[in-house]
């Protein structure tokens, strides 16, 4: 099999916790019958950033590519650049901001896999759960 990453493919997140995931290999492809990992591209414009967040069955490990930006796992902060690994096992907490000038991209693998559809809704549900709570 082969895979290509395609911009036209992301999945848009509104604010406030902005950015594009790219679905690259996900456990929704038909062709993928039996992965114990999935692939997406996360990217973020200048200061936005993702809500703190955990997932309780799987490990993600966020690569950066290329720009600049700032990370914690489990309340720990680090300098989140090219070259950067982060690892956030299951019930881990963490969380991404871009703090540079350019877009802040990050490649993400889960095992086990989710599927494109579940990374968006996990991604509009921490939207809504923000809404809510800046309403109270």
């Amino acid at each position: 099999m082969f895979y290509k990453y395609d911009p036209k493919n992301a999945i848009p997140v509104p604010e406030p916790y902005k950015r594009y995931m790219t679905p690259i290999f996900m456990g929704d492809d038909e062709t993928i019958t039996e992965s114990n990992f999935s692939i997406h591209m996360t990217e973020w414009e200048p200061g936005c950033e993702i809500d703190e967040h955990s997932h309780p069955a799987a490990m993600e490990a966020m690569y950066c590519m290329s720009g600049k930006g700032e990370c914690w796992i489990n309340g720990e902060h680090h300098v989140f650049e090219p070259g950067c690994l982060m690892v956030a096992p299951p019930t881990i907490s963490h969380k991404i901001r871009n703090t540079g000038d350019e877009m802040l991209r990050v490649f993400c693998v889960f095992s086990p896999p989710i599927t494109g559809e579940g990374l968006r809704q996990r991604a509009l549900e921490a939207v809504e759960e923000s809404k809510k709570a800046k309403n109270q």
